[in-house]
């Protein structure tokens, strides 16, 4: 049977949380519309998958860009879509993906007592952005303007935030005739001093 057309997907990232999906911008579910209505009465099968960076330990941010790297599967159903927890790279499978998610910083000194982080002012600013890679990723760079914002691997730029725990949010529409590997990353400047990607203290 001839697919009548590529897959249609979406897919959500998030502050160390990747979602992927079609139904609501909380969920992500990859609808396979391979099947042409005269051949089949089966509905599309949705594929879903979501992926979180969660605390197993503290990680603090490097000047430049620094990598996502996701730690757990919150959910996931299909193959379309996989993530590597070694690399923090999502594989999508052919299709058409709308993806949307944020990413998360944090103060810490060291000295705050048990679930707490530090609030400053004036805070340091920043934001993620979501681009596709390679077979090889290589590393990521202090230099902020190694890879411009307007190269043709960046797909998405998310808003501003602050290492305030202010989330720096995006969304975008993606589409592949190929396999495509993805990641998600963050800059807070140059200088990004006691600020954390991962924070974990006594009881959080």
């Amino acid at each position: 049977m001839k697919p009548a057309g590529p897959d249609r997907r979406r897919l959500v990232l998030g502050g160390a949380a990747l979602l992927a999906g079609a139904d609501s911008p909380g969920s992500a579910v990859a609808q396979n519309a391979a099947i042409p209505v005269k051949e089949s009465t089966m509905p599309p099968t949705p594929e879903y998958a979501v992926f979180t960076e969660f605390s197993p330990d503290s990680k603090p941010m490097k000047a430049g860009w620094n990598r996502r790297v996701f730690t757990d599967t919150d959910v996931r159903k299909g193959t379309a879509i996989q993530c590597d927890f070694a690399t923090g790279i999502v594989t999508l499978a052919p299709g058409a993906y709308h993806i949307t998610g944020l990413s998360m910083v944090a103060y810490n000194s060291g000295g705050e007592p048990p679930e707490m982080t530090t609030i400053r002012a004036p805070a340091s600013a920043g934001y993620c952005r979501l681009r596709t890679v390679g077979p090889d990723a290589g590393v990521e760079s202090t230099d902020l303007r190694a890879l411009e914002n307007g190269d043709p691997t960046v797909t998405c730029i998310g808003s501003r935030s602050s290492a305030n725990l202010g989330p720096s949010l995006f969304d975008c529409f993606y589409e592949t005739d190929r396999t495509a590997r993805i990641l998600l990353e963050h800059q807070s400047g140059t200088k990004p001093e006691q600020i954390y990607l991962r924070v974990f203290v006594q009881n959080s």
